[in-house]
């Protein structure tokens, strides 16, 4: 197996790791990056940009409905599918990391997409598609591994239908019991049954729940 001589190897490609070595890359060092996932991380696919158009989509909802008794009448109809079409086209590019690849690569970098692991010192071994790649580091080895969702340990979890940040981000159908908040406090997630996908409760406006086909929890993410 031929090694690959470079300078720098980042391990990790997130908003920290892809930073450090685009501006490793311009100052004219030999940089290799390392992504097995989608470079940019956790910040522009599932978490600070995305989530802040659902929220502003909730924002605007309730400016809308502040309207009656105060500036005229309106009606409001929640509706989650632009929102989703948004993430997915001005966001994410459905969780395409194509342009952030190719604004690495512009600035003299060098990719190689795979999970990298130290094998030795200043030896980094990368499972790619195809096949194993060893990266020799001529002056060090960034690691910017990020983080994963943190899935803590409630019993039943495991075997249950979960969503993480991540899950919540890309879904194009919101769960049934977020739309009618307020009127199915029983259906809340918070009395989510691990078995049935929602406990039995009082009987609401909604009617009788349909067989659940979401998620019942949701899992927080580490910091």
């Amino acid at each position: 197996m031929s090694i690959e001589e470079t300078d720098i190897v980042v391990i990790g490609m997130g908003p920290g790791g892809e930073d450090a070595a685009g501006k490793l890359a311009q100052a004219g060092l030999h940089v290799t990056g390392v992504e097995a996932r989608l470079v940019g991380g956790e910040c522009p696919y599932w978490g600070c940009v995305p989530s802040k158009m659902m929220i502003r989509a909730a924002g605007l909802l309730a400016e809308a409905r502040r309207i009656p008794g105060m500036a005229g009448t309106s009606t409001v109809a929640p509706d989650w599918a632009p929102v989703a079409a948004r993430i997915r086209d001005e966001a994410t590019d459905s969780w395409n990391d194509k342009v952030a690849v190719d604004r690495f690569l512009s600035k003299g970098g060098h990719f190689v997409r795979g999970r990298g692991r130290i094998t030795g010192r200043g030896e980094v071994t990368v499972d790619s598609a195809g096949g194993p790649r060893v990266l020799r580091a001529r002056r060090g080895i960034v690691i910017a591994t990020g983080t994963e969702p943190s899935v803590p340990p409630i019993r039943g979890l495991a075997g249950t239908p979960y969503w993480t940040n991540r899950e919540a981000i890309e879904t194009e159908e919101v769960p049934w019991w977020r739309r009618c908040p307020g009127c199915c406090p029983s259906r809340s997630p918070r009395r989510a049954n691990s078995s049935q996908g929602f406990s039995a409760g009082r009987a609401s406006r909604c009617g009788p729940a349909p067989a659940p086909s979401m998620p019942a929890m949701t899992a927080g993410s580490s910091p």
